[in-house]
């Protein structure tokens, strides 16, 4: 009876690991690209191909390349010799990505790997900031019957903010993003780009403190909580620019958000372009679509 609560829990919760409200993670066809395939071969051929540094060297290729499933099995083979709170986290990335890629039934493995993994790192290295924000990410979003706990992630948000007081905000603004709770969110970020406007009065400041992903979440939370456009903007245009495939977020999106900013600030024009870019990377890209077929944008 326990068993069969389980799985039907299970297909009642969807699982949304790292969701970002949504937004998906970029997508890589690894297995079409023969420079990858050629180096990774190569790597595999190797007469040393056991050694230590091999071994590493196909764990950092695959997971630049996002080959999840390689990725995790040779930072695990890493962890068979040093218990490594980098290879702890990397195996809490790929796992938890894989799991996004997979269906909900074969899921389940990799985001029980993907929160152990998370846990492992940060008790290692336990004011490591990225750590800390995947560890708060999962415990977030995964249902508590795969053991993911909003308290515990409120409570390492709040604990975050203890060291390092931008990376804290961002993170308890996001966790009262996943209990619902908008006006504290919003308030929370709002905080956030205060803050920010405070330590980098020129925008050029910023580009190398702010971890990638923060600068797409800052033009996302711009978009969606109508908070700074004029920041939000500046934000999502360097994202774009500086855009390669080791970026977590789609272009589209980025340009989706750009095109939400500039409707709330009435650049009809620009919102348009933007939203025409996000088309021609995604012609199926139902967000875009809907924008273009219930908003008047001439």
């Amino acid at each position: 009876m326990l068993r069969i609560k389980w799985v039907l829990l299970f297909f009642l919760f969807p699982l949304l690991i790292v969701s970002q409200s949504k937004t998906p993670f970029v997508s890589y066809d690894y297995e079409s690209d023969a420079d990858y395939v050629k180096a990774l071969k190569s790597l595999k051929n190797q007469p040393q191909q056991q050694s230590t540094a091999i071994v590493k060297s196909i764990a950092d290729l695959s997971y630049a390349y996002k080959d999840w499933d390689t990725a995790i099995e040779y930072y695990e083979r890493l962890l068979l010799e040093a218990s490594q709170a980098e290879n702890y986290f990397k195996v809490a990335v790929a796992a938890a990505r894989k799991s996004l890629e997979v269906s909900r039934f074969f899921s389940v493995p990799y985001v029980v790997k993907a929160r152990k993994c998370a846990l492992k790192a940060h008790e290692l290295q336990p004011k490591r900031v990225v750590f800390l924000n995947l560890l708060i990410q999962l415990y977030a979003e995964i249902p508590s019957f795969l053991g993911g706990d909003i308290d515990f992630a409120e409570k390492k948000a709040n604990e975050l903010t203890s060291f390092d007081s931008l990376e804290g905000a961002m993170m308890q603004a996001y966790v009262f993003e996943v209990k619902n709770n908008f006006d504290t969110s919003k308030s929370k970020y709002a905080e956030v780009f205060g803050s920010l406007k405070e330590k980098f009065p020129d925008s050029e400041q910023w580009e190398n403190a702010l971890r990638r992903d923060m600068i797409f979440d800052l033009g996302r939370v711009s978009a969606l909580y109508q908070i700074e456009p004029d920041m939000g903007i500046v934000f999502l245009d360097h994202y774009l620019k500086s855009f390669d495939f080791k970026d977590n977020y789609p272009l589209e999106w980025a340009y989706y958000y750009c095109s939400k900013i500039y409707l709330y600030k009435k650049d009809f024009k620009k919102a348009k372009a933007s939203i025409e870019k996000a088309l021609e990377i995604n012609p199926n890209f139902e967000e875009g679509l809907e924008i273009l077929n219930t908003v008047k944008l001439e």
